[in-house]
């Protein structure tokens, strides 16, 4: 175990401050972890947060962009890389050792789909992934051929900086790291991104996350509603007789890892760029101090309405054209006058309506996450409306729907209804691929895919 007494200092050092900023920020750190309470509402702790805020997005920049060109990173910057961590007297002496043991145990993913934000950034950097929208909902490429169309640069400065490493990370940092760092934490007021003990409301090692985790639980919500990562695209295959077939294929999230303590997550974008079949973005605080698992689902309940939301454009609301979000929205909207709704379930409504601020959105997430974790399990929570919408749109899997569910009253029709849709859709493949193979022909990878979809 290395000696972190002096960590503030040398990860200060590493950064390249000048003597004079080193200094100041030595002070308030020094302060800041004196402080018995660090969250205090009093002007000065108030101004002490602040500063401390500003001083970690540029320190970060400092430190990431030093350690592209270093093959022997300090073990207190990795920390800092990974954790926000800064101070063994703001972490306390056993968190230090165990934020240590965590930096050297990070590596990669073998699936590639998590990426603590250290490793995302070095992958923004080397423009293998493009940067995130920012909270206006604009991407880099968008944000620079904005700029050149007022003028503020050239062409050729634009195509400069889509390939300008260090420029694609400090308009992630800028953008979606200072926005997704803070949305993390239930202390919005409070916040402060250094790695301090004091936002810690259980044993630390109970909350640090990593790979095999992730997947389990993200695995776990896949296992119950099948479809919710796949997309409709197009297929062509002229070679082999078949000029196009609208086939399903999966396309899984980006999951990155926030350096802070949090209790929440968020579903960041549904997509990358303007093709539907890209990976969406989630993030995760690398210390998560609630349930995982309800952190997730409410994750993909947000994934499943935008992602409809962004398929569907201006009509997303639409009910000529219908999709999850606009027969959810009739439901909200007329549910006062819903004759196949009970007086009480008007009641449970209304209330849920006020709880969520009127919003058709948090409406669904919350109803989506009680369809996940009790109705698939045969649990019944949900009205028969409500229901017929979830299970129409996110079809329970087919274990679920010959297990727990499979001989409910509730649900007996919507199967029965379900599995008459699916034998069709399988017949009509089963004509298609069946004349590839009288042709003499192999049956495509996408395809097999595609069926194996069909009988999930």
């Amino acid at each position: 175990m290395p000696d972190f007494s002096n960590s503030c200092m040398n990860i200060l050092s590493y950064a390249q401050l000048s003597e004079a900023d080193r200094n100041k920020v030595l002070q308030k750190i020094g302060q800041f972890a004196s402080m018995s309470d660090q969250g205090a509402s009093d002007d000065g702790a108030r101004r002490l947060r602040k500063e401390l805020t500003s001083y970690y997005y540029d320190l970060y920049k400092l430190c990431f962009f030093r350690s592209l060109e270093d093959t022997n990173i300090p073990d207190e910057v990795l920390m800092f890389l990974y954790f926000g961590y800064i101070d063994e007297r703001l972490a306390g002496a056993e968190n230090t050792r165990i934020l240590y043991e965590a930096s050297r145990a990070i590596g990669l993913d073998d699936n590639m789909r998590v990426f603590p934000l250290y490793q995302w950034l070095r992958l923004i950097y080397t423009c293998k992934k493009d940067p995130s929208v920012n909270d206006f909902s604009t991407d880099y490429i968008s944000e620079l051929r904005k700029q050149r169309k007022d003028g503020a640069i050239t062409a050729v400065q634009e195509q400069e900086a889509l390939r300008d490493g260090k420029r694609r990370v400090i308009f992630e940092i800028d953008n979606m790291f200072r926005s997704a760092n803070r949305m993390m934490t239930s202390r919005v007021t409070t916040f402060v991104p250094f790695f301090s003990e004091q936002n810690l409301t259980r044993p630390l090692e109970k909350s640090l996350l990593n790979f095999d985790i992730i997947h389990k639980t993200f695995n776990l919500v896949k296992a119950i509603d099948y479809s919710l990562f796949y997309r409709q695209t197009v297929f062509t295959a002229p070679e082999e007789g078949l000029d196009k077939a609208f086939i399903q294929v999966e396309v899984l999230p980006d999951i990155i890892l926030m350096p802070v303590v949090g209790t929440r997550a968020a579903m960041w974008q549904e997509i990358t760029g303007a093709k539907r079949t890209t990976p969406g973005r989630f993030m995760l605080p690398i210390i998560e101090e609630e349930d995982l698992s309800g952190v997730i689902i409410k994750m993909c309940g947000e994934f499943r309405w935008e992602l409809c939301k962004r398929i569907q454009g201006a009509r997303w609301n639409d009910l000529t054209e219908r999709s999850l979000t606009s027969d959810y929205v009739d439901y909200i909207d007329t549910y006062r006058k819903n004759r196949d709704l009970s007086q009480e379930a008007k009641e449970r409504i209304k209330s849920a309506m006020s709880k969520h601020r009127n919003s058709y959105k948090e409406m669904f997430v919350a109803d989506y996450s009680t369809y996940i974790q009790f109705e698939s399990s045969g649990a019944l929570r949900h009205n028969k409306v409500v229901r017929f919408i979830l299970f129409n749109y996110c079809p329970f899997s087919k274990v679920i729907r010959e297990g727990p569910i499979a001989t409910n009253p509730q649900y007996t029709q919507l199967i029965d209804r379900y599995n008459q849709k699916m034998a069709h859709e399988i017949h009509l493949f089963d004509i298609a691929t069946g004349r590839i193979e009288k042709a003499g022909h192999p049956i495509p990878r996408e395809l097999l895919n595609h069926r194996v979809y069909l009988t999930s």
